[in-house]
């Protein structure tokens, strides 16, 4: 019986593997009256044109390639559903850049990949322009689970459309990734969600979950979506929250950076970097949000929120920095009076200014009320002068805010430890005649390091042994306008340059906190400029400790101000 079973099982494999079948698409090489079946056109076997024609029935294992370098003004709708060991891969083929959809104007709805109650999908290496929604896809009411859906490598752009969205998906948002669910039940519709290595630019958010329901104070602990995950993703440029996640059981962010939220934008209903709600069991690690702004008048302006009915959310190795509102929120209004329980905030900083809040006390933390449960380890807060540490906007008898270990520092006392990049040694990627490397850490502000040429260029500091540094000064010279750049640490165990804060403009003097890393060598990557070469007077590093943080229970928190 048992060789029966092997039998059988050898010959339903492979007649599942004959089934799989690859599949091209090409604008400017392909015809619809072809097979589809290979890259090059003969004997009819060449790629289709349109996307329209790849809209058809796939199975399990297929494989779906758009070429690299052709542009569709087309939605495309797969049929089918694979499986999380045999998915429908969509991707590319050839040379070049990214194959595009780009729909060309957002304003009209037209949706990029559209799956509807499917799974068993892997998106790769496609760019969305101007769509709607980039990648939408919905699931009904009183439907069956769906699993696996993996989006990597891909490129969101350009859809800047907002108006009121309470009645979504009625009345649009542009969006890079929308998963809608019509159930009304606490029922999970997909799990097993990745999103991996994705940009999101200039969208009014980023990654939405979304369903009816969003917007019921009554519909307290209604989980649609299970297992998600976002990992080494840039949100940026955008108007509201670049992730929007509600009704999401189970999940982890890591290595993602959330930067420039808000500019020259007004919202009806307040920006935040990112907002959470309605979400449980949720791991947060190593990841930034900054430069969150208000605007043209925008309310709230925090780096993140939890904006309700939020339970075991753990945040560790965390940044949340330069924001017109607090640096983090904590509300329950939105979930029916249900506040968090089991926030846990590990080794994170926040250095969020509160530089113009609109309708918020100026702090770091606003707090709702005393009944949300957070716990808050060996943080960091840099406060700025009239900056509390927290503001409880309801306070109650019963106080579930601790703080353990943390520490204070006000930011006019930063960077007053001894400077290590002094005994660093320099070195850039180019350097003009008399403006050499050295000249950003020789511990003089009347001479500078200067590129060669504006963007892609970089300044490092190596040290002559390991060292913990958790802040850094940069002085740019007058004449040099940096608009967009990173600081980088040597990471010894991937040998890789990897982030650890992401900047805006820098100008005479920047005190750039960030979480604690111990490092060899730090670089300063300059992404883009205004005009001309960047130029660096300083580039110093530092290792600082601040003030014990006393008050447990955060009852006197709000005396904690800023000098």
């Amino acid at each position: 019986m048992g060789k029966l079973l092997l039998q059988t099982a050898v010959l339903v494999s492979a007649c599942l593997s004959a089934q799989a079948a690859t599949y091209h698409v090409s604008r400017s090489t392909g015809n619809d009256s072809w097979n589809g079946a290979s890259a090059a056109g003969a004997g009819g076997r060449g790629p289709w044109k349109t996307l329209e024609k790849a809209s058809r029935t796939y199975v399990p294992g297929d494989v779906l390639l758009l070429k690299r370098g052709d542009t569709w003004n087309e939605e495309l709708r797969p049929l089918g559903s694979g499986t999380a060991g045999r998915p429908i891969l969509i991707g590319a083929y050839g040379e070049g850049p990214r194959p595009i959809i780009d729909r060309e104007d957002y304003n009209q709805d037209r949706t990029g990949i559209r799956l509807s109650d499917q799974g068993g999908f892997k998106i790769t290496g496609i760019e969305f322009a101007h769509c709607m929604t980039g990648i939408y896809a919905d699931y009904p009411d009183d439907g069956e689970t769906r699993k696996y859906l993996w989006i990597e490598d891909c490129y969101f752009r350009d859809s800047l459309k907002y108006q009121h969205y309470e009645d979504y998906p009625k009345t649009k948002i542009g969006l890079g990734i929308c998963l809608f669910s019509r159930e009304l039940d606490n029922k999970v519709v997909l799990k097993d969600i990745m999103i991996k290595d994705c940009v999101f630019r200039r969208l009014a958010s980023g990654v939405w979950t979304n369903s009816p329901d969003n917007f019921n104070k009554n519909a307290s602990y209604i989980y649609n979506f299970a297992n998600m995950l976002m990992e080494g993703c840039l949100f940026e440029e955008g108007y509201q929250w670049q992730q929007g996640i509600r009704g999401v059981d189970g999940g982890a962010m890591r290595h993602c950076v959330t930067h420039d939220t808000g500019r020259e934008f007004r919202s009806f209903n307040g920006v935040a970097g990112s907002m959470f709600f309605r979400c449980k069991d949720w791991v947060f690690e190593d990841n930034e949000w900054g430069f969150v702004s208000i605007g043209l008048g925008s309310g709230d302006g925090e780096a993140f929120d939890f904006e309700g009915n939020c339970d075991n959310m753990t945040m560790r190795n965390c940044l949340f920095h330069d924001t017109d509102g607090p640096g983090f929120l904590l509300c329950c209004y939105a979930s029916d009076g249900h506040a968090h329980t089991g926030i846990v905030m590990e080794n994170c900083v926040i250095n969020g200014k509160s530089r113009r809040p609109i309708g918020l006390p100026r702090c770091a933390i606003v707090n709702t009320t005393d009944w949300n449960q957070s716990t808050w380890k060996n943080c960091r807060f840099y406060l700025s002068p009239g900056e509390a540490l927290m503001k409880v906007m309801d306070p109650e008898k019963d106080k579930k805010t601790k703080f353990v270990g943390c520490e204070v520092i006000n930011l006019s006392g930063a960077c007053s430890t001894p400077n290590l990049a002094l005994r660093a040694k320099a070195s850039a990627s180019s350097q003009a005649g008399g403006n050499e490397a050295a000249k950003v850490n020789d511990d003089k502000t009347d001479s500078a390091w200067r590129a060669e040429s504006p963007a892609g260029q970089w300044v490092q500091l190596v040290f002559p042994t390991a060292q913990t540094i958790n802040e850094f000064r940069i002085r740019e010279d007058p004449s040099s306008s940096i608009a967009r750049y990173e600081i980088q640490y040597a990471d010894a165990a991937s040998k890789k340059w990897i982030g650890c804060f992401n900047g805006m403009a820098i100008g005479e003097d920047f005190i750039a906190p960030v979480v604690s890393r111990r490092t060899r060598g730090v670089r300063l990557r300059v992404i883009a400029t205004k005009d001309g070469n960047p130029a660096i007077r300083e580039f110093s590093a530092y290792h600082a400790a601040g003030e014990a943080f006393k008050d447990a229970d955060g009852t006197a928190a709000t005396s904690r101000v800023g000098k």
